[in-house]
């Protein structure tokens, strides 16, 4: 199996040295956007990893969709507009796709125990969700967050308020507040606050590898599946 990997920031190198050691992949290698390589660069692949940018995303859906089903993707980027994700989806009828805003195995478990607890505590509980990462992360908050509070509120009865200011009161909301700072991997706190008690349920990454490892495995999940949108569960259970 041949893995193309599109970025070459810290994950795609660590993508890479992980791939390196699987002995189910034959062939890997990085292409950097913003330097203007290409996917048309390189030999092609069976599958493409994206840890790049979402500016990078046009340029990844055009080669895919030239492919015509030839070629799998999955995109591990976060930052993606709403038109951004509209247009992974309509890739997905040409190809096959996986695309998650996390890839660790902790957070897709932590998302199957959200929805067995939020429709217990739905009526009686507000809920705030609070994420963290290092200093360098550029979006806010995290795509995981956003994915949380979907998990949580799947027909988004309640608005999503991302942090707060000034005197106006709570309403029929969750809270998303971010923390930036030094080399934290990721930390995400889903907070039930009932009257007199409160249920914290959270995850944290103490290392980037987990992300490559989940990447990894969706790709060669992947492999041979015919054009569709598949979702990360599907790999991990």
């Amino acid at each position: 199996m041949n893995i193309a990997i599109v970025g070459s920031g810290t994950m795609g190198r660590i993508v890479r040295d992980m791939a390196l050691q699987n002995p189910g992949i034959e062939k890997v290698c990085n292409i950097e956007p913003a330097l203007g390589e290409t996917l048309w660069d390189v030999d092609q692949p069976d599958i493409v990893i994206d840890f790049s940018h979402p500016d990078a995303l046009d340029g990844i859906c055009s080669y895919i969709a030239a492919k015509q089903g030839h070629v799998g993707i999955v995109f591990a980027t976060t930052g993606f507009s709403e038109e951004d994700e509209e247009k992974i989806r309509k890739l997905a009828e040409k190809a096959p796709v996986i695309r998650s805003y996390n890839f660790s195995y902790g957070i897709n478990s932590l998302k199957r125990i959200i929805n067995f607890t939020a429709p217990l505590l739905k009526d009686c509980s507000d809920i705030e969700i609070v994420e963290k990462h290092h200093n360098q992360k550029a979006d806010s908050p995290s795509g995981t967050a956003l994915m949380l509070a979907d998990v949580c509120d799947p027909y988004h009865e309640r608005e999503r308020k991302c942090g707060r200011k000034g005197e106006e009161k709570r309403k029929n909301e969750i809270g998303i507040h971010s923390v930036r700072g030094g080399t934290i991997f990721g930390e995400h706190t889903v907070i039930f606050a009932l009257k007199d008690e409160v249920i914290e349920i959270k995850h944290t990454a103490f290392s980037k590898k987990i992300f490559a490892k989940g990447a990894l495995e969706a790709a060669l999940w992947l492999k041979e599946k015919k054009p569709g949108f598949y979702p990360i569960e599907d790999v991990f259970y």
